[in-house]
């Protein structure tokens, strides 16, 4: 019964001093409650961004709303839709400072296995979790805090939460916090921009990429193969600050590209970044 990222290093460009601030290290939507009303539960697929913040990753999850009692509001998450998923946010962060998630977590009850899993991953570190549901009921998920600790390489990290479990249940979630040093204004006041690695990478089909603004600026973001050729773009425009997240369905021109190496070019007034994709196939 369910109740419920090649150039290996993230490229930054920092241009523009201004200001006189410092911004405390922060996340955004913390316990889920900004999103579409999911009345029982809905299922939010891959990629999805309905979850103000938030990116779906790996495969679907249920977004929680009547179903059981979340810890903190009306909302909190099953990370198995139908298949170990996640979610995910790119938050400030500066290099070689630690920064400590706190999160809740508990599982579908009435499902077995009792002990559901999941894992955090942030700046290449990672830290696994257990919980066990024998005494989780819908109306009381004996929710109990968890903690990971992380050092950032770079002024934007990606934290990700995922499911270990197979199957359509799994391990739930709510109330993410995040503590840390601010973010310095030699920092903040720059222009920032970000380019995650894809992922899936190797990918067998399609792919996502991330990309990070720290203001509002003209981007470019497009596909191109080892021997220079652009061969599509996935974004053109000016956006605001914020984070993005993109798919290439992994063709050209309408139909597959072959398996092989690709590059993804992030291009804004004065700077290129580049992060490299395989294709499997």
């Amino acid at each position: 019964m369910k109740l419920a990222p090649h150039l290996a290093f993230r490229l930054c460009l920092f241009m523009a001093l201004a200001p006189s601030h410092s911004a405390a290290a922060s996340m955004d939507n913390t316990s889920f409650e900004t999103g579409p009303d999911p009345g029982d539960a809905m299922q939010l697929a891959s990629g999805s961004t309905a979850i103000t913040g938030w990116t779906v990753t790996r495969n679907p999850i249920d977004y929680v709303g009547l179903r059981w009692a979340a810890w903190q509001g009306a909302r909190s998450l099953g990370l198995n839709g139908a298949a170990p998923g996640g979610i995910a946010q790119t938050v400030a962060t500066v290099p070689g400072q630690v920064y400590t998630v706190h999160f809740f977590m508990s599982g579908d009850a009435f499902s077995t296995p009792v002990i559901k899993n999941l894992r955090v991953e942030a700046a290449g570190q990672s830290q696994d979790y257990a919980f066990d549901t024998t005494h989780a009921w819908p109306w009381d998920m004996g929710w109990l805090e968890k903690t990971f600790a992380f050092t950032a390489s770079t002024a934007s990290t990606r934290i990700e939460f995922y499911s270990l479990d197979t199957g359509d249940t799994g391990p739930a979630l709510d109330q993410i916090t995040l503590e840390g040093p601010p973010v310095d204004a030699t920092w903040a006041g720059r222009l920032e921009i970000g380019l995650g690695s894809p992922y899936p990478n190797p990918a067998p089909q399609a792919l996502w990429v991330d990309f990070t603004l720290s203001r509002d600026t003209p981007v470019r973001l497009s596909v191109w193969d080892v021997r220079g050729r652009e061969l599509g773009v996935l974004d053109a425009g000016t956006h605001p600050a914020g984070h993005y997240t993109r798919l290439w369905d992994g063709n050209v021109g309408g139909r597959a590209a072959p398996a092989g190496l690709y590059l993804l070019r992030l291009e804004t007034p004065g700077a290129t970044l580049v992060r490299k994709a395989v294709l499997s196939r």
